[in-house]
């Protein structure tokens, strides 16, 4: 007599009966089955699961192994979110299984989460063993192996080597929370760029010589993350995002015409050398406000010819032309000599690199010079004098408007600017709100009251579009007012709403016009030559920089003047008379004599000794009054007030 065994039994979603455990399928089943959770054929023999209903025939089977999947599980291909057990209503019902790319019959995994519909997975395929798989050692994270999980495309993901949230096969640590795409797994740690002439290595972090100095990314000069990798140059502190330097730009054709400029239009190149300021400036700047240029003094109400000699609003005496050709060919022109210094002893330059013999505008400030090359029509044959003090003017800088309605920068209702000159030569100096620096010189100033807009007559001539060698990559900068809200790529300081900037439509490039308007070459007291201005000094001397004259350590990527040959670095700042906040005082060559010491004085930048000798304040690089003969020195207050007992 058979004995009846009991049998443990299972409800499993694929049936709606318990299932049961039987030992020899093949005793029990007259016909052949699949399994219903791998969709395989049952071998004879085979243990399998199936319902003990008498309502039911042996035909809805499962594997043990199929049996015994569980119905949630956490699978490398698809770290985010978890698997759960499927049943669909038909189980013909075929999609492709994200692991073998083969059509998925019967039971299966998918995601169920939003954004991630059309993950599904073999019950076969999620248990069984793949090579790809395996656990492999990646250098980016050496605490972990990482497994990797092929077609993760059902669910983005953020990339912690690049930083974007994409879909695509990764690499993650089962660990700790550390996904990478297998694109950026299998970036080379070497690489080369077309933007840059050394070969840039991979670094899993931003290096930390960068973060000091918040540098942006050399191409599209946006921030760097802090966790993110980076290629970068080690010679030459170049660093760029993943995708900048896996991205290929066409410099001339990016972004359309989004920075094209109207070829009618004439663009000046920057930076410039003072020589140029006026040529390529100043007098393309009378010529638009004025609509004409002269190359004589001009007869009309604003420059009266009395006799001879011409008026001038902005100065008490009358006004002298004086042609080149005369200053030069007579040695005792009273209007040539008034800049000639009486003592031979001296050198041809002073200690900022400027010809002591130069004829100095009371203008603009530059120096006033014969155009070399003088066969276009509109060339000055000469400058405007005054027979009575040191006073002189170009001939463009003689003729500018006395008021203009508005600049770029000072779009304003009911705010014209007027062309005013400062109360003497030591004092009353005004601060221009574009360049930040001081000029003695001609300015324009706000007619409105309660506006205090005032602009030296080199910046008021700034062009509305220039091209700049500091930014090769776009081609054209447009000048607008500044919003508060930009800084400048140069010097790293905000840009007021009351100053203007250059700024490129095409990248984030912005530049004051305090910049801009640096020198294209300077000469310094403790250097024999010129020295470049220069953008990329960092390019093939690692290092750091420190600045030849304050010895501070300056900002690699930062413009500096500069010498290759003799690896000497200076701070446009430490050039007070050509680059710094005095770059427009005009000192010229005038002896003063004073009570307190036996020889003439000239009214210049301090540079032989550290501190004033009347108050022994710090007055290195800074304006005042220093003798020739000897080491002695007083600050501007200082003279003034001994001038003054004089």
């Amino acid at each position: 007599m058979s004995r009846e065994i009991e049998q443990e039994s299972f409800h499993h979603m694929c049936h709606e009966h318990p299932l049961s455990l039987i030992p020899d399928s093949s005793e029990k089943i007259h016909r052949i089955y699949k399994c219903l959770g791998c969709w395989r054929y049952f071998s004879p023999g085979e243990v399998a699961y199936g319902c003990i209903s008498k309502l039911c025939i042996y035909g809805r089977l499962l594997h043990k192994e199929c049996m015994e999947m569980p119905q949630e599980i956490m699978h490398p291909i698809h770290p985010l979110h978890p698997l759960t057990m499927y049943k669909p209503k038909d189980l013909s019902e075929t999609k492709k299984c994200a692991i073998c790319e083969k059509d998925v019959y019967g039971l299966r995994y998918r995601c169920s989460q939003e954004g991630c519909d059309g993950l599904w997975i073999h019950l076969v395929c999620a248990g069984a063993r793949n090579e790809k798989h395996s656990h492999v050692e990646h250098p980016s994270h050496p605490e972990h192996q990482l497994r990797f999980s092929k077609k993760t495309r059902w669910c983005p993901f953020p990339c912690d080597a690049c930083g974007a949230t994409e879909k695509g096969d990764s690499y993650t640590c089962t660990v700790c929370d550390y996904s990478i795409h297998q694109s950026c797994a299998l970036l080379p740690l070497s690489k080369d760029i077309p933007h840059h002439h050394h070969s840039l290595s991979l670094a899993f972090s931003l290096p930390y010589e960068y973060i000091p100095y918040e540098f942006d990314c050399a191409i599209c000069s946006l921030t760097l993350p802090l966790r993110r990798w980076v290629y970068h140059c080690k010679l030459c502190r170049y660093v760029v995002h993943l995708n900048c330097a896996t991205s290929t730009f066409d410099d001339e054709n990016e972004n359309g015409n989004a920075n094209a400029i109207d070829d009618a239009k004439v663009v000046t190149k920057f930076p410039k050398t003072e020589d140029d300021i006026y040529e390529e400036m100043i007098r393309p700047f009378v010529k638009r406000q004025r609509g004409k240029l002269d190359i004589i003094p001009p007869h009309d109400h604003d420059n009266h010819n009395i006799g001879g000699k011409y008026s001038f609003s902005n100065h008490p005496h009358l006004l002298t032309f004086t042609t080149f050709s005369l200053a030069s060919s007579s040695s005792s022109s009273s209007s040539h000599y008034h800049c000639k210094i009486d003592d031979d002893d001296d050198d041809d330059d002073d200690d900022d690199g400027i010809p002591r013999s130069e004829i100095i505008c009371d203008g603009c400030t530059l120096a006033i010079h014969e155009k070399k090359e003088a066969n276009d029509d509109e060339y000055e044959s000469g400058y405007m004098s005054c027979d009575e003090c040191k006073y002189f003017l170009h001939l463009s800088c003689f003729d500018s408007p006395l008021e203009i309605p508005s600049l770029p920068i000072h779009l304003l209702n009911d705010h014209n600017l007027r062309l005013q000159n400062v109360d003497g030569k030591l004092t009353n100096w005004i601060f221009c709100i574009i360049c930040y620096a001081y000029t003695n010189g001609l300015y324009y100033v706000c007619t409105n009251k309660e506006c205090w807009f005032r602009i030296d007559i080199k910046c008021a001539s700034l062009p509305n579009t220039i091209k700049h060698a500091a930014h090769p990559r776009h081609n054209y900068l447009n000048f607008v007012k500044g919003d508060n809200s930009s800084f400048c790529y140069k010097c790293r300081g905000l840009i007021s709403n009351e100053s203007g900037e250059y700024r490129c439509d095409s990248c984030r490039f912005r530049v004051c016009a305090k910049c801009v308007m640096l020198p294209a070459t300077n000469k310094h007291r403790l250097e024999n030559h010129l020295l470049s201005l220069t953008y990329e000094a960092y390019v093939n001397r690692p290092g750091d920089f420190y600045c030849s004259s304050c010895e501070h350590l300056m900002h690699p990527r930062l413009w500096m003047y500069y010498c290759r040959d003799c690896d000497q670095s200076f701070d446009p700042e430490c050039f007070p008379a050509t680059s710094g906040r005095y770059r427009n005082i005009k000192y010229g060559t005038k002896q003063y004599v004073i009570s307190i010491h036996d020889h003439p004085l000239r009214f210049q930048i301090i540079s032989n000794k550290k501190r004033c000798d009347q108050c022994h304040e710090d007055s290195y690089d800074e304006p005042g009054f220093q003798c020739a003969s000897c080491f002695f020195a007083v600050c501007v207050e200082c003279g003034l007030k001994c001038l003054g007992d004089a």
